[in-house]
């Protein structure tokens, strides 16, 4: 894995998340206008992207290399599930907060930034397996991890049902399922549709970086780089447990792009959902936006660190 290449998309990144931040301060970007952009990118562009990715690609996959990539997904999510029980008990962070750090530890921004870091680096053949690790991040968040929110705000937690099978049935989802479908199938779309999905989804980053440049404009530098327990969490979590991972991984798996995928999904920082969806149960989620903000900032140096062990 080429670490210039590396550096140069993380780069980028910062400038467009420089951008965002300058907008917010000078009302280009308002309160009002990242809430319709963030809609925008979860309901259209990244759905788009995430089709035109799988169905761009050159030759297909295997079922072997299929069923491989979808047990290092099961793999490495299980890791990190038990991680993010066992790493706030490790460092005592309080009760009301652990909800918070299980969230950061378990859904990586695998969308936004996930998608066009691995486009960069890896080539548009990989982006299958990031469509199983996105696939697999929504199965999750709209199980497990709401479960975790409605516990955390007092509701009554519960089990697995039809209306939590509905939430499993969005955008993020249909898109990645009508994508391997097609992928699998070998059925390819028309010119004009693929060039059309291409163009809409080629805005997701811009302005995913953007929304989030806005964020670091709201937010308190100096409050979440101080913070000790977040601080070592978010390197546990960037360096430690995906060099864990790999190690895992490379006992049963040889196919090096699946592994390199895999490590490139655990190196993201922190996803946007959780923020999303704590905030919209009313619960005060200041630890979550702190952390996606200390995850992307450490990113920038823990992306290319990672990617010097695959």
């Amino acid at each position: 894995m080429s670490i210039t290449v590396v550096i140069q998309q993380m780069t980028m990144i910062v400038l467009l998340i420089a951008l965002g931040f300058y907008s917010y301060k000078k009302s280009i970007l308002t309160d009002e206008t990242t809430k319709g952009i963030s809609a925008l990118i979860v309901n259209i562009t990244n759905p788009c992207l995430m089709v035109y990715s799988m169905l761009s690609t050159g030759e297909r996959l295997s079922g072997k290399l299929i069923v491989l990539g979808l047990i290092s997904v099961i793999v490495t999510d299980a890791i990190l599930i038990v991680m993010a029980e066992l790493i706030p008990r490790l460092l005592k962070v309080k009760d009301t907060e652990r909800y918070c750090y299980w969230m950061l530890g378990v859904f990586g921004n695998v969308g936004f930034i996930g998608i066009p870091l691995t486009n960069a680096v890896l080539g548009p053949d990989a982006l299958v397996y990031v469509a199983f690790h996105n696939l697999i991040f929504n199965l999750l968040i709209y199980t497990v991890g709401i479960n975790k929110i409605r516990t955390a705000a007092g509701e009554e937690k519960s089990g697995f049902s039809f209306d939590m099978l509905k939430s499993c049935i969005n955008s993020g989802t249909v898109s990645v399922l009508i994508g391997l479908i097609l992928y699998v199938a070998g059925i390819s779309l028309p010119g004009l549709i693929m060039s059309t999905i291409d163009y809409a989804g080629r805005a997701t980053t811009f302005l995913s970086m953007m929304i989030l440049g806005s964020a670091v404009a709201r937010m308190s530098i100096r409050q979440v780089i101080t913070d000790a327990r977040l601080l070592i969490f978010s390197l546990i979590r960037l360096i430690l447990i995906p060099g864990l991972v790999l190690i895992i991984l490379k006992l049963f798996i040889k196919d090096d792009l699946i592994i390199y995928t895999s490590a490139l999904m655990l190196a993201v920082p922190a996803g946007n959902m959780p923020l999303i969806m704590a905030t919209g149960h009313g619960l005060k989620a200041d630890k979550i936006s702190d952390g996606i903000v200390l995850t992307t900032v450490l990113s920038l140096i823990t992306i290319p660190i990672v990617t010097l062990f695959v």
